[in-house]
């Protein structure tokens, strides 16, 4: 969607409804936009802020460090809720340049803030109870956006696809008590790459020179962690995910039902099927 559709959303902002009103804090990526879009369709009262640097720039803009500035700007609007969508790269601490809020937030944070994501954002959904926000799940919104079960493209995996799901799912489980990585590549048995903190493209891009062979093979799998905050930062794919695996020749990708997320579900599977990849709810 172009910047001028995104500034005609905006007008949208304040329909008003017996609902409270949602606070959308963007990050990139096509989620925020669909996400705005259907807001707009329900005719629910929300508005929309970004992440600096991330999120669409039509809308206002905030460093991550300012807390004390984001949580007055959703109180301007009465908002009692919040969702979080969007890709947002995790800053150093050291560069952030918290304002006082911030500040007083990490010190509450303790040790989370030092952590992996998954222990952090449990602790800022905690500090927002406190200031008597609530965080709604994207799905909440978009009931489309949860992958469903089962085979959900004409293209299936072969029996080593799913020794390779299999190891994937072993993989993923033994680090999740770490906190770490949604997402693992394996071909044939071998792990090629885990998902750290460059995300699922560059895990990709990665993994692409680390492949056994040239010819298709190899299964992105995702899932999420055990015991994971279930309305931010799940395991999400799109249309893009599925150029990035075709190019790379990954056999397909499996995803954990009900806990991932697919944006732009029908595209992503017409584009599954045209291009000979299988996309799998595990």
């Amino acid at each position: 969607m172009s910047e001028i559709n995104l500034k005609r959303k905006k007008s949208k902002l304040l329909i008003m409804d017996n609902k409270s009103t949602i606070a959308v804090i963007a990050g990139s990526g096509n989620l925020p936009i669909r996400i705005i879009e259907k807001l707009s369709e329900l005719k629910r009262e929300f508005v929309v802020l970004s992440i600096s640097g991330f999120g669409p720039s039509c809308y206002p803009q905030f460093k991550i460090g300012e807390v004390g500035r984001i949580l007055d700007f959703i109180r301007s609007f009465n908002a009692s809720d919040v969702l979080f969508c969007g890709a947002v790269k995790r800053p150093s601490l050291l560069s952030l340049k918290l304002d006082a809020v911030g500040l007083k937030w990490l010190k509450l944070l303790g040790v989370r803030a030092f952590l992996g994501d998954d222990a952090l954002l449990k602790g800022i959904k905690k500090l927002l109870l406190k200031e008597k926000i609530n965080i709604v799940g994207p799905h909440s919104i978009l009931n489309t956006l949860l992958t469903p079960k089962g085979l959900l493209t004409t293209m299936s995996p072969s029996e080593g696809d799913l020794n390779d799901i299999a190891r994937g799912i072993f993989v993923l489980n033994a680090l999740a008590r770490a906190d770490v990585g949604q997402a693992v590549i394996v071909q044939e048995g071998v792990v090629l790459g885990i998902e750290a903190a460059e995300g699922t493209k560059c895990l990709i891009e990665r993994c692409l020179a680390l492949k056994l062979s040239s010819q298709r093979g190899g299964v992105l799998v995702k899932i999420s962690k055990t015991n994971q905050e279930q309305l931010v930062d799940l395991p999400t794919i799109g249309p893009n995910t599925i150029a990035e695996v075709e190019f790379s020749k990954l056999s397909g990708i499996a995803l954990e039902s009900g806990k991932s997320q697919i944006v732009d579900y029908d595209e992503t599977i017409t584009l599954a099927n045209k291009n000979g990849v299988f996309i799998i709810g595990i």
